[in-house]
């Protein structure tokens, strides 16, 4: 069900994914999982529905998708398959500045093939805060400018770390500061095609969730041209592109991945709860497991109708500041946690020797708390944005 009113527009877009998702993206999850390979044939019939242009506006060619749709979709892969829908997730965030704010250049270089199907893009993003890497807590922005040199930006053996999709996208996204630009404030975005530069992938990705992500280190160098950066600030308005488009779809999406592992954790249970054993009985007739079942379902309703008004948020421009945003990122990441952790109680040593998948579920949940923004990072903006008078 959805107590969040959806368009008919909204619900075509959730039912014509779970359909794809279903026939295309849930019988290859195990496998991905199991050998910790890169979803691409999922990814591939995500890109035959055209949904890579999902965020590009209906004047440049894409579908000109609205951010609750966007939630929509994203949550309906990722009950299928997560890591699937973690990679997909980190296109739409990956595209969305250059898809907002394009020169006429990066339309034909980036927006066109975009549209085209041609291309996927990846963040590359992360690396330790300071020259020393004694902090824990990483950033996104290098300290150190790129330099510019004859016909570009250069990167010099520039680390970047756990990058989503590392070596398998054909475009890759950083945040930036570049030499005779701000060094305050909002930071510049760098857009360039793999065989743009040289990169090379850092060991390999065997994670205990999140298994088909290929979320390894990448070195790159090169020269960018000049004309791949794009300015964060939105010409002739107040709000940043960061605040105002990339935020967004940044956090939200991650509250729809986690919550579509909550909900595809629970939609299975409630099935296999339901099967009768040769005694007759059911797993749902046990009076704790019927309690289990119906508080996961309100815990995951409540977290879809919060994820589902700040994405209604977002649309409408209503919301001031991240805060919306965070609390139902950390919201869906908790839920998916909690639902996981009881079915595999709830579904015992079935569970436990993987005859159903809620043990894989459990782990990609687990992801939800420390990756992208984790949710202690998150907490801690939070606390900001509600007592900022306390923060300061």
């Amino acid at each position: 069900m959805n107590y969040f009113p959806l368009t008919r527009t909204q619900q075509d877009w959730k039912d014509k994914v779970a359909a794809i998702a279903e026939k295309e993206i849930g019988p290859r999850a195990a496998e991905y999982d199991r050998l910790a390979k890169f979803p691409q044939e999922s990814l591939d019939a995500l890109k035959e529905a055209g949904l890579l242009a999902l965020r590009v506006s209906e004047e440049h060619g894409g579908l000109g998708g609205d951010m609750l749709t966007t939630c929509l979709i994203v949550e309906e892969i990722a009950k299928k398959c997560p890591s699937t829908a973690m990679c997909y997730k980190m296109h739409l965030e990956s595209v969305e500045a250059v898809s907002r704010i394009p020169t006429a250049y990066q339309v034909n270089k980036f927006i066109k093939p975009l549209v085209e199907g041609k291309f996927f893009a990846a963040a590359a993003g992360g690396e330790s805060r300071g020259q020393t890497g004694t902090d824990w807590r990483p950033v996104s922005v290098p300290e150190t400018p790129l330099k510019s040199v004859e016909g570009g930006y250069l990167l010099e053996n520039l680390r970047k770390s756990y990058v989503t999709s590392a070596g398998h996208a054909d475009m890759y996204v950083m945040f930036c500061r570049v030499e005779g630009s701000r060094t305050e404030g909002p930071p510049d975005l760098l857009l360039f095609r793999a065989d743009e530069v040289e990169w090379q992938t850092v060991g390999e990705w065997d994670g205990l969730g999140m298994r088909g992500n290929s979320s390894v280190p990448m070195i790159f160098n090169g020269v960018v041209p000049y004309e791949n950066l794009l300015g964060i600030e939105l010409e002739g308005e107040k709000e940043p592109v960061m605040q105002k488009y990339m935020m967004p779809v940044l956090i939200l999406t991650y509250g729809a991945a986690y919550l579509g592992v909550a909900a595809g954790a629970f939609e299975l249970a409630c099935i296999e709860g339901n099967k009768r054993f040769a005694s007759g009985a059911r797993r749902l007739d046990n009076p704790i497991n019927k309690r289990r079942i119906s508080e996961l379902g309100a815990q995951i309703e409540s977290a879809r109708a919060f994820l589902h008004a700040a994405a209604s948020m977002a649309d409408q421009g209503r919301a001031t500041s991240t805060l919306p945003y965070l609390q139902a990122k950390v919201m869906c990441s908790e839920v998916a946690v909690r639902v996981t952790q009881d079915l595999m109680t709830m579904f015992g040593g079935t569970a436990f020797s993987r005859q159903l998948p809620f043990e894989r579920y459990f782990r990609d949940a687990r992801a939800g708390l420390i990756m992208g923004v984790a949710n202690d990072q998150a907490y801690e903006t939070i606390d900001s944005l509600m007592f900022p008078a306390a923060s300061s």
